[in-house]
């Protein structure tokens, strides 16, 4: 296991890029890497298919990374050990 990634925006230009898939891949080959596997698979969304939309990645030592090319995208996330959620818009 890698990780687990939730996608969000213009659901026909996620497809096209299998977006969700793309960035586990990515961080797979990157050492699990989150940050950059977010921002690449975004960077991937805008270049081939104009999309907008965003991603919360986290690997699997729970490692989170948000990133999105919308004006602004609610997310929240709660990781083991955590007192509250990172809730944030």
């Amino acid at each position: 296991m890698v990780g687990g990634v939730s996608a969000t925006g213009w659901g026909e230009a996620i497809i096209k890029v299998v977006l969700a898939k793309s960035v586990i891949d990515d961080m797979d080959r990157h050492g699990g890497d989150p940050e950059g596997a977010a921002a690449r698979g975004i960077e991937v969304l805008n270049r081939k298919a104009g999309g907008y939309g965003g991603v919360i990645v986290m690997n699997r030592e729970g490692k989170v990374a948000v990133a999105f090319n919308t004006p602004r995208m609610a997310r929240a996330w709660m990781t083991h050990g955590m007192a509250s959620p990172v809730v944030e818009v």
